[in-house]
């Protein structure tokens, strides 16, 4: 198994298929690498990068409380450790919240973003009450728990719920407190006119409370693009796959200049 050393507490596991265009995707809190099962078809056209974060799946906890700061900082760590100079990033749900800062710590190592359901802060009701219900779970180290439910909601098949909980039942409690807690702090609003890179926000028409996070993207980063998943939740990698690889791939066909998505567009 692929592992890379970051610091002598903390190894990642990670998992890189195809050639061509670096893609790094991130997973949410709970979770890990198996819930990009369905995007790794995408390594027929692009490098395809796969890795839990600490104290998910088959990656060491580390000895230092997890923040997004910190967590863009070991994923650079990361593509140094693997030789990848410059990669598109792909976050989703609180994954986007690493592919953010990480493109705002590191603009020249970031080709283009790509956020799934994505935020750059949370301000509304849904949301905040799921994350603190997982908080509440990892508190009381009840993680199988929660696995099951990350399970249960990304799932496109009894199978993908297998893969998709035997990694989640692997997270380290204490890990997913702070992963989930650091998100909710969590504010780049007001720093996303730095982002100068191509960026693609993609959503489900049936999230239609997360629809709003476009808004401060387009606003501050006119390149922004968003595209909506007809009869999509907000578990598109997973469950809406064939439509979210696709709107992935025709994104990244645009940044060589091939035609690529209509803002606005439902696939």
């Amino acid at each position: 198994m692929p592992y890379a050393e970051l610091d002598p507490s903390l190894t990642l596991y990670y998992e890189m298929k195809g050639e061509g265009l670096p893609l790094v995707f991130i997973h949410p809190f709970v979770m890990g690498h198996t819930v990009f099962v369905h995007q790794e078809r995408l390594a027929e056209k692009y490098k395809t990068i796969f890795y839990d974060i600490a104290g998910h799946g088959l990656s060491s906890k580390g000895d230092t409380p997890l923040t997004i700061d910190l967590l863009a900082d070991q994923l650079k760590k990361l593509l140094d450790a693997i030789g990848i100079e410059k990669a598109v990033l792909c976050g989703y749900s609180h994954g986007g919240l690493i592919a953010q800062e990480f493109a705002l710590k590191y603009p020249e190592r970031t080709k283009a973003l790509i956020l799934s359901g994505g935020y750059s802060e949370l301000n509304n009701f849904s949301p905040k009450f799921f994350i603190k219900t997982v908080m509440y779970l990892a508190k009381i180290r009840q993680i199988r728990l929660a696995a099951k439910l990350q399970a249960k909601l990304n799932k496109y098949d009894s199978e993908d719920e297998k893969k998709i909980y035997e990694l989640a039942r692997k997270t380290d409690p204490q890990r997913a407190y702070e992963y989930c807690r650091t998100g909710l702090d969590y504010k780049s609003t007001y720093s996303l006119y730095r982002l100068k890179m191509p960026i693609l926000l993609v959503y489900g028409t049936l999230e239609k409370p997360m629809h709003h996070y476009r808004i401060p993207f387009q606003k501050a980063a006119p390149q922004t693009k968003v595209v909506y998943i007809k009869r999509g939740s907000h578990q598109l990698p997973p469950r809406s796959f064939t439509e979210f690889n696709k709107a992935v791939d025709h994104f990244l066909q645009s940044l060589d200049g091939q035609p690529g998505l209509k803002n606005g567009e439902r696939l």
